[in-house]
């Protein structure tokens, strides 16, 4: 399950980032055409750190390696998998000492950015640009790792936030289909509410589902544009002023107060989570990563499992942003700049990327790969649907990401408070705009 970058080591990594880059005035290195070409048969040494440790994760990428290395025998890979938090202090070290591994993980949007302006990751550009393997990504996956028209990242997996439900509930409530727009969402809650059920299982004890909420609202309500402006910091004080930014708050209390219950938000997403597999409430926001949570061999019962849908946010009827949009995000794999082996460290992740490896990791690890046409090989449920109907979405990717942290933790903070009533959404737009002029006030140019 995915949990914010944002932490005490995720800042060090930006600050030493900055560092490297700030007062430098010089463009990102770029590599040439040659750089990607290998001479011959597949031969050498890579290093690889990435951060899918967990027992669920680990097997698959181990497998992988070991394939490419029995096709290629000249060639041995240090595959090296830590957990999130570790991973984060690894990487942080490893940028500041500029000993990058040959092949490396990273989140996107503002995080891999940061290696790109550090100049430690490759641009990618030539093999992916107009190329059979560029036009195999879902576009927007390889977008999160594209700055100022460059691609420096390769995605491999996509995630994003649906609304899962128990049919049996609504159907009790006379809830008789999916909602279509948000007004409607918020009169199926009402009938949810009136037969006795919680119609949302919503818990923010930890801040984060809260901002996946607002980047789904921001992005439907904010012009794309003035949202990537005021998200990368050049607003400057104008910076958040859209009228969109209170709607969007206006529509998370909307939705507290319709279809949070009475219990409040300060329960954990996994305790949630528990509430809709056992029938206490009628949906959960979720993420698509999250399905295999809602099968019996993850844990779900029998009857959930096999009586469940979803459905991405419905539409906000006036909104000024992206009607199709869906909060989502992607994990990437970067090339480090200075690698002697970008041929091979590429020849390989067109291997992990190519289709027939893409499906192994829809099938074994149960979520959607950002290669085409890929959720065919599924086993779990809902898999196939889901990456069909993203396919024709707009992914705004996670705030927490996105986003300056001057600009986040404030984001977060004014969430929590209009979630718990003791704020407005125009109190919460002014509290934004305060970090978003922080943000501006001491931001590094290069």
């Amino acid at each position: 399950m995915r949990r914010t970058p944002a932490t005490v080591a995720g800042r060090l990594l930006v600050i030493l980032l900055t560092l490297l880059v700030s007062g430098c005035g010089q463009a990102p290195v770029r590599v040439t055409p040659n750089d990607f070409a290998l001479d011959g048969p597949p031969r050498g040494h890579l290093t690889v750190l990435e951060k899918w440790a967990d027992p669920e994760y680990a097997p698959y990428f181990e497998a992988a390696v070991r394939e490419y290395e029995r096709r290629n025998p000249g060639v041995s890979i240090d595959l090296q998998a830590v957990g999130d938090q570790p991973y984060k202090d690894r990487i942080a070290v490893l940028a500041a000492s500029r000993k990058m591994p040959d092949i490396y993980f990273a989140w996107p949007g503002r995080y891999a950015r940061k290696f790109a302006d550090g100049r430690l990751a490759a641009d990618l550009s030539e093999p992916l640009n107009g190329t059979g393997w560029g036009r195999s990504f879902e576009a927007d996956a390889l977008d999160a790792f594209t700055f100022d028209g460059r691609r420096y990242g390769v995605p491999l997996d996509m995630d994003a936030k649906v609304f899962a439900y128990s049919k049996e509930i609504f159907a009790q409530a006379g809830v008789t289909r999916e909602p279509r727009t948000l007004p409607e969402l918020l009169t199926a809650c009402d009938r949810i509410a009136a037969a006795g059920r919680t119609p949302l299982a919503f818990g923010n004890q930890y801040g984060w589902p809260a901002g996946h909420l607002l980047t789904q609202f921001n992005a439907m309500e904010v012009p794309p544009a003035v949202l990537a402006r005021d998200y990368d910091g050049d607003g400057g004080t104008e910076a958040f002023s859209h009228p969109g930014y209170e709607r969007a708050f206006d529509d998370l209390a909307r939705l507290r107060k319709h279809c949070m219950g009475p219990s409040g938000t300060s329960m954990s997403h996994e305790s949630a989570q528990t509430r809709l597999l056992y029938g206490k409430a009628a949906m959960q926001y979720l993420e698509t990563l999250e399905f295999s949570y809602l099968s019996t061999k993850g844990g779900a019962p029998a009857k959930f499992a096999a009586d469940w849908d979803f459905f991405t946010m419905p539409a906000v009827p006036g909104a000024a942003g992206s009607p199709g949009a869906v909060a989502g995000g992607t994990d990437g794999l970067l090339v480090a700049n200075s690698s002697p082996n970008k041929a091979l460290a590429v020849d390989f992740l067109k291997f992990l990327t190519s289709p027939d490896q893409a499906r192994k990791a829809v099938r074994d690890l149960g979520w959607l790969s950002a290669v085409k046409g890929t959720a065919d090989a599924a086993r779990l449920k809902g898999l196939p649907e889901a990456q069909r109907t993203l396919a024709a979405k707009d992914m705004a990717l996670w705030l927490d990401t996105r986003a300056d942290d001057k600009i986040v933790n404030p984001y977060l903070s004014a969430a929590e408070a209009v979630l718990g009533g003791r704020s407005s959404a125009a109190e919460a737009v002014r509290q934004v705009r305060e970090g978003a002029r922080q943000a501006h006030r001491f931001r590094v140019r290069g």
